[in-house]
């Protein structure tokens, strides 16, 4: 197998590498919200889906190392959101799963047209973990919904969320 990447492909990755260090640092300010909103656990949950997203980022990072590609480090803004009550703050990482999933569907896509069976092997762990993504961030979220105003059931939630632990992805 030749370790030489199309430049298309070199180019979506860097892009995706973007992409999971913007969600990360997306997770990070969701972080510090529901912290200062008194939500410890939440506050931990989104502190470790940081982490993974970080981790997610590396690892492109190391696949792209291994076949002698050009890694680009990108610079990450600031995020930009608006957000009242710590359900919306589920419903925009719902959201933004979402948007990494079509994304990591389209560089997918790609790779498969140019033919880059080891960068498929790599995106197809991407897939499966989006639908678990997907899957806990869309239950969090439904589960914060049947919480409404009742704080207790809500500390609850935050009780239960803060026991996550991460499993790196490196």
């Amino acid at each position: 197998m030749s370790t030489v990447m199309n430049p298309y492909v070199i180019d979506a990755v860097n892009r995706q590498i973007k992409a999971e260090f913007e969600a990360g640092f997306l997770y990070l300010a969701f972080s510090v919200n529901l912290h200062a909103y008194g939500l410890p656990g939440m506050s931990h949950w989104m502190r470790e889906q940081y982490r993974e997203e970080c981790g997610h980022a590396l690892r492109l990072i190391s696949h792209l190392e291994l076949r002698n590609a050009s890694v680009q480090i990108p610079s990450v803004s600031h995020p930009e959101y608006s957000w009242e009550r710590p359900q919306d703050l589920f419903k925009l990482a719902l959201e933004h799963e979402q948007r990494i999933t079509s994304a990591i569907h389209d560089l997918l896509e790609l790779c498969m047209r140019e033919k880059d069976y080891a960068m498929q092997v790599l995106l197809f762990d991407y897939v499966k973990e989006q639908v678990e993504e997907e899957h806990q961030v869309e239950e969090i979220a439904r589960q914060m919904m049947l919480c409404g105003s009742n704080a207790e059931e809500l500390l609850g939630l935050d009780a239960r969320l803060g026991s996550r632990t991460t499993t790196a992805w490196e």
